[in-house]
């Protein structure tokens, strides 16, 4: 199972089908960088028509423990759109480690939501304060009680650090389209106001 699981997403990761790519107006990270000059995770306090998602300190600390992640999370009340941003410690340098980071994060989706499936995936990117960032990224599907959601995933290198961005919405039945143009316009802007 986990074999043919591995097979199929690696499959689906070297199809090039890029979900996003966009560049948006230009903006600089470099503000972002800490003493040693990597990547901080410089979210906005507050966007219009989003409430910004307070972790409690054992959720930050947990996270903080596993490859010194930093989190900054935005819900929307259209579609329960829920959109996280993680930044984390980059292990290895490639392309073949950063395919096997996002197979690794479209995996760790999929085993918590059961009956999910990988939609899609392959080279993404998504902007990120003003900047295009490449990397892959994956979309997955699942029915819960009487739901069923999309999560969309991006898994962008940046220098030293990882840049996972997930985003999971309600896909309303016979309002699906509506539903993911809303999800992606959301996570673009708010992406492009991320590292300013």
């Amino acid at each position: 199972m986990k074999s043919s699981l591995k097979r199929t997403l690696l499959a689906a990761f070297l199809v090039n089908v890029p979900l996003v790519s966009m560049a948006h107006a230009s903006a600089s990270c470099d503000a972002c960088k800490g003493d040693a000059g990597e990547p901080q995770l410089c979210a906005p306090a507050a966007v219009d028509g989003l409430q910004r998602v307070s972790f409690p300190d054992a959720v930050i600390a947990q996270h903080r423990a596993h490859r010194n992640t930093l989190l900054a999370g935005y819900n929307k009340d259209e579609n329960r759109l829920a959109v996280t941003f993680f930044l984390y410690d980059r292990v290895a340098d490639g392309d073949e480690e950063d395919v096997k980071e996002a197979i690794e994060a479209a995996r760790e989706i999929l085993s918590v939501h059961p009956g999910s499936k990988l939609q899609m995936g392959g080279p993404a990117s998504l902007p990120l304060g003003g900047e295009n960032k490449r990397g892959n990224g994956a979309m997955m599907i699942w029915h819960e009680g009487s739901d069923d959601y999309a999560s969309f995933l991006w898994v962008l290198p940046m220098e030293k650090r990882f840049m996972k961005v997930r985003a999971t919405y309600v896909r309303p039945r016979g309002g699906e389209v509506e539903a993911m143009r809303s999800a992606m316009d959301t996570v673009k802007s708010l992406s492009d106001q991320v590292c300013r």
